[in-house]
């Protein structure tokens, strides 16, 4: 079938929707992650519709039409997308899967709109942050709203005194240096999380798949899936839950990379280190969580 684009002004949210073969009753929606433009988020969604599954590859910021600033982002594009998949597409079931910044929009989505009922974040972190510029400037507001009111975040103070400084401070410490500068950012804040910010994945109606690498050199997904599970579990969370971290994965864990192009794929090959160190077995990781990621949609009832 025909691809289906969606845009603000009909359907209240931009996106790809790809028509599928198999279970026609789902749809997965896949969102991308900080810094993705629209052909890298449709790149990221490849394996999902090879498979056959009907995919709707939702753009939240960045792409033409939408802000620059990683900041006010409205769950409502999600939730508008949820309502227009099932009135309209005849789609009983809905997931969403998404990447880095992605994960953490996947999660804040699926603890508002009951109707996702399968989860999939890959590499996530599990608070909400400070809006920012492009320029990496403050914003004083949450990265997400709801219903127009700013949710709940954990300001970002070290920004005042600029990046250089944050880059000089990374440069310096041990086990981070220039190019795991962002890991070292949320090490660096770790204790001063707002603890209203913690996305509070404990109201999710849905299963979950976490996936992470450990010792993520770009955020902590490998201390934020563990945390989530000890959510999970002291809650007495109703839903299935599984998870994987990868000993030698990297931040990007998607799929698309071969498809990467230009700067975007610089960019993750000499700035991410453990793609540097560990090439043979990144790409592996990459597989494998496709393949995890396929299984745990089917299974999913």
């Amino acid at each position: 079938m025909t691809e289906i684009r969606c845009s603000l002004e009909k359907e209240g949210f931009i996106a790809h929707y790809f028509p599928g073969t198999r279970e026609k009753n789902k749809a997965i929606i896949v969102v991308g992650g900080a810094s993705c433009d629209e052909a890298t988020c449709v790149s990221m969604s490849g394996y999902l519709r090879r498979a056959g599954y009907n995919v709707l590859v939702l753009g939240f910021y960045l792409w033409k039409g939408l802000s620059k600033n990683l900041a006010r982002i409205p769950v409502e594009y999600a939730e508008r997308a949820v309502h227009w998949l099932r009135s309209t597409q005849g789609i009983e079931k809905v997931a969403m899967t998404g990447a880095s910044t992605g994960a953490g929009y996947t999660m804040v989505c699926a603890s508002l709109i009951p109707e996702i009922t399968c989860v999939i974040p890959i590499v996530p972190f599990d608070y909400v942050m400070e809006g920012t510029s492009p320029q990496n400037k403050r914003l004083h507001c949450s990265v997400y709203t709801y219903k127009g009111e700013n949710l709940p975040y954990t300001e970002t103070p070290m920004l005042d005194k600029g990046m250089l400084n944050w880059f000089k401070m990374a440069a310096k410490a041990k086990g981070y240096g220039l190019r795991r500068f962002m890991r070292f950012g949320y090490d660096y804040m770790s204790d001063s999380l707002n603890p209203e910010s913690r996305i509070k994945v404990e109201n999710m109606n849905a299963d979950v798949l976490l996936l992470a690498a450990k010792n993520d050199d770009c955020w902590p997904s490998d201390v934020a899936v563990p945390r989530m599970l000890k959510v999970f579990e002291e809650n007495g969370y109703p839903h299935r839950v599984e998870s994987h971290i990868y000993e030698k994965g990297s931040h990007a864990l998607v799929d698309g990379f071969a498809e990467m192009k230009g700067l975007a794929k610089f960019c993750v090959k000499t700035m991410i280190p453990t793609e540097k160190k560990y090439p043979k077995e990144c790409e592996e990781a990459r597989r494998d969580s496709c393949d995890r990621i396929i299984q745990f949609i089917e299974e999913w009832t």
